[in-house]
């Protein structure tokens, strides 16, 4: 994939366009270019510099652009199946934070957010379901919970009736009641009950792909953070004879019993049987809730200053004392956001969510109408569906409408060929229902591509910063037919214009001492410059960035610095590349946050064309498309409304 160089792509700008009307600013040949496209390049790549005089010199580079662009487009270059292939990448991508389907995500995000700040306490019953469960395996589950679920309202003992009736493997240990747990790790449909319910409430039956459950709420409460504890293991389970479960439980006592006595834990934990952590004096990685099991959870989170102990306690495990390290509150929830937002789009019950959603919102934006029911295709399936290799029979059928969306007509062929293109390995199900799956599918699809279509017209941010993809990819591929590959593979004429320019730009060489200082803010910018020009001798580079970014080094940094020939480094090519060296030092580059000062400068007798090549191609470079511009301007004459312009100025502040 080509590198654009596009600023801030994700930025989406608010536009303070000048005329209701988006009046012509510029004509490029027969292609008139609006004052608001302009406003909108020129506000994005100039937000620390809008001022009246930037607009002219903006604006030159604006016309430059537009003619290579117009140029690009008479050579049918973004009609190749290459470049709209790509486009339409960019367009998907793009058009996300517009689309119906981010209202509902960031409404389940936020919620997401919201429930991760306490922990829920459950106790459960399972009742499993077969791997390929037909509908007759289902409903005995169903019937089956709810009988369970009958016995509990009787008032039947909750621990005796999960042993009995529960198929969680772990229901013999912790009789169904479960540890206290994030919320995220827990499926949607029981986080749904769970918030909404009171402690001691039981759930009717709730399924999931592995069966059904009957969910208590036991608690709720606020998030614990994060622990961190050493501990002494002595291993015991129950499988042992009680003459050695006796001894463990003494050996347990026995290191208690000098841990009082003053002994330092890290010693005793040497006899642990927990040998990872015992080379460590004992210490755990730090864990938050529902990551130990119950009671050995329980007791550290009980723990209150770092150096407290516990008493012996026993788990499945064996016998622990418990020694707290440290604590680390919950972290902050707006930073987890990115990680949240991706577990909660990686949901498949939330993404069936959005997707009813976004069906229900679509279908009445652009006026769906069901013409035709889908099952007019079913007779044409057959079982190589569930292999995923199902091809449209051919047939001379006439085509029917199945359905229109803003009055345009999708027919049950192309319902049959999307079902070609987009169809899976299947488990062996009815084809009515494998076809209501595929149609939900197809209907999502075209109402989707409906939305984004029309973005264009409902979302002039969308169409500007679309149209600013479209033009520099156009951009990218003609600059590299044109100039580019031409300048460094033509070393004929590489040559040729180093002999021709030598005693102007090859004789000498001119190295900088150079400075560069990165900035966040145009006010931090303005009082560096200030302090530059009044006294560089006072305020060195240290001092200049102690004195602006007060020890913040985001808000005003050193980022590189050094003596530089052309060529050498990207930022002293900015200086090379500038008019005004001769007389001027400092200098201020707005559009990459970048303050760069001359600090020396020496020259020296220039090089031999081989081993100045690199900078050769680029000067070459320049003077390719300076020359090819002077054409580009006489095959599209270009026209500025000047009134029009005038006024862009009066309402730039």
């Amino acid at each position: 994939m080509r590198i654009i160089s596009l600023t801030s792509v994700f930025v989406f700008l608010s536009l303070t366009l000048f005329s209701q009307k988006n009046e012509t600013l510029l004509t490029v040949g027969n292609k008139k270019i609006s004052a608001n496209e302009f406003l909108y390049i020129y506000k994005k790549n100039n937000s620390d510099n809008i001022n009246k005089e930037s607009v002219d010199d903006y604006l030159n580079l604006f016309t430059n652009f537009k003619l290579k662009v117009t140029e690009a487009e008479n050579l049918k270059m973004d009609t190749s199946a290459t470049f709209k292939k790509e486009l339409s990448g960019y367009t998907d991508q793009l058009a996300k934070p517009y689309l119906t389907e981010n209202i509902k995500w960031k409404e389940l995000t936020d919620e997401a957010l919201k429930r991760n700040k306490k922990e829920l306490k459950l106790d459960i019953i399972f009742i499993k379901l077969p791997q390929d469960a037909t509908p007759e395996d289902t409903l005995k589950a169903f019937k089956k919970a709810l009988k369970i679920r009958e016995r509990l309202i009787n008032g039947e003992n909750f621990d005796s009736v999960a042993v009995a009736t529960s198929d969680d493997r772990a229901v013999k240990k912790n009789k169904g009641h479960l540890s206290y747990l994030k919320p995220l790790r827990i499926p949607y449909n029981i986080q749904n009950f769970a918030f909404n319910a009171k402690k001691g409430d039981l759930s009717m039956p709730i399924k999931t792909d592995f069966g059904y459950y009957l969910i208590r709420l036991a608690d709720i409460r606020p998030a614990k953070g994060f622990v961190k504890v050493a501990h002494i293991m002595i291993a015991e389970n129950g499988r042992l004879p009680d003459s050695v479960k006796a001894e463990k439980k003494n050996k347990i006592d026995s290191i208690y019993t000098r841990l009082q006595a003053g002994d330092k834990f890290e010693d005793l934990a040497k006899l642990s049987d927990d040998k990872a952590s015992a080379k460590k004096g004992g210490e755990l990685p730090e864990f938050s809730t529902g990551r130990m099991v119950p009671e050995f959870e329980k007791a550290a989170f009980a723990l209150q200053k770092p150096g407290d102990y516990s008493k012996p306690i026993k788990t499945r495990f064996g016998w622990h004392i418990i020694k707290l390290i440290s604590t680390r509150p919950p972290d902050n929830i707006e930073k987890q956001r990115t990680k949240i937002k991706k577990t909660v789009e990686n949901d498949e019950e939330r993404k069936e969510i959005v997707r009813k959603f976004v069906i229900k919102k679509l279908k009445k934006d652009y006026n769906f109408k069901q013409l035709k029911s889908p099952d007019i295709i079913l007779g044409l399936l057959d079982s190589t569906i569930y292999e995923g290799k199902w091809k449209m029979p051919v047939t001379k059928k006439p085509d029917f409408t199945l359905f229109t969306v803003n009055n345009k007509n999708y027919s049950d062929r192309d319902f049959a060929h999307f079902i070609e293109k987009n169809q899976k390995r299947n488990k062996k199900t009815d084809f009515k229902t494998l076809l209501n799956k595929y149609y939900n599918d197809f209907v999502y699809k075209i109402l989707s591509q409906t939305e984004i279509s029309n973005l264009k017209t409902t979302k002039p941010e969308f169409a500007y910063l679309l149209k600013e993809y479209h033009d520099g990819m156009l951009l990218f591929d003609l600059m590299k037919e044109k100039i580019w590959d031409k300048a460094s593979e033509d070393t004929l004429g590489l040559k040729k214009y180093y002999n021709d320019n030598y005693d102007k730009l090859y004789s000498k060489q001119i190295k900088y001492n150079i400075s560069v200082f990165k900035y966040q803010t145009a006010k931090d910018a303005k009082k560096a410059l200030k302090l530059l020009r009044k006294s560089r001798n006072k305020y060195n580079d240290s001092l200049l960035v102690k004195k602006i970014s007060k020890g913040d080094t985001l808000r005003f940094t050193k980022v590189d610095g050094g003596e530089y020939s052309k060529g050498e480094n990207i930022y002293a090519d900015k200086i090379f590349s500038s008019k005004n060296t001769n007389t001027q030092k400092i200098f201020n580059f707005p559009e990459d946050k970048l303050i760069i000062v001359i600090n020396s400068e020496k020259i020296f007798k220039g090089k031999p064309f081989d081993e100045m090549r690199g900078v050769v191609i680029s000067d070459y470079q320049n003077f390719l498309e300076k020359n090819w511009l002077k054409e580009l301007r006489k095959k599209y004459p270009v026209t500025i409304n000047q009134s029009v312009l005038t006024k862009i100025k009066s309402s730039l502040k």
